[in-house]
Formats: C-alpha cells, structure tokens, sequence
C-alpha cells in the first residue's frame, strides 16, 4: 500500500480547507496536491491542536474572549510563572 501520493485538482474543485490555505487560490489555476499517511505521533499532535482550535473558536463564538490589555497582562503572568 502506497504511503503517499500526489494529485491535481482544479482550484474550484478543492477541499474548503485548502482552498483557505490558498486565500482562494488562483481563478482557473490547476494545484497539485501531496497528501501522504501521518505517523501515529503527527497524526496525534495533528488531532491536538485542530481540538485546541476547535475550543478557541467556541469561546470566541461564546465571547469568552479578552480585550488586548487582559491579553498581555495573561502572557506577562505566564512568563512569569515560568521563570520562577
């Protein structure tokens, strides 16, 4: 069994994640795409952070957000944290 391969799609016929990737990518544009089988340990941090942003969206979406004072003041407190 084949652990990769490469394919070309018309732009209008890509996934709406890679299209995004693009910025939409070029009108009438042919893209050539790698895909290949992530091992058990990328395919894991792949799964972790795509749950991260997944959460991140959702408090954004419940306005469960912090204004750019309340931001910087949380990373100074982790760097902080860290440091001791």
């Amino acid at each position: 069994m084949r652990e990769d391969a490469r394919l070309a799609f018309p732009v209008d016929r890509l996934p709406p994640e890679l299209s995004a990737a693009l910025d939409g990518g070029e009108a009438g544009a042919i893209y050539a795409v790698h895909i290949r089988k992530l091992s058990a340990e990328d395919a894991a941090e792949f799964l972790e952070i795509r749950a991260k942003v997944q959460e991140g969206l959702a408090d954004i979406e419940a306005g469960k957000i912090l204004d750019e004072d309340e931001a910087f003041a949380e990373i100074q407190r982790i760097i902080d944290d860290r440091a001791e």
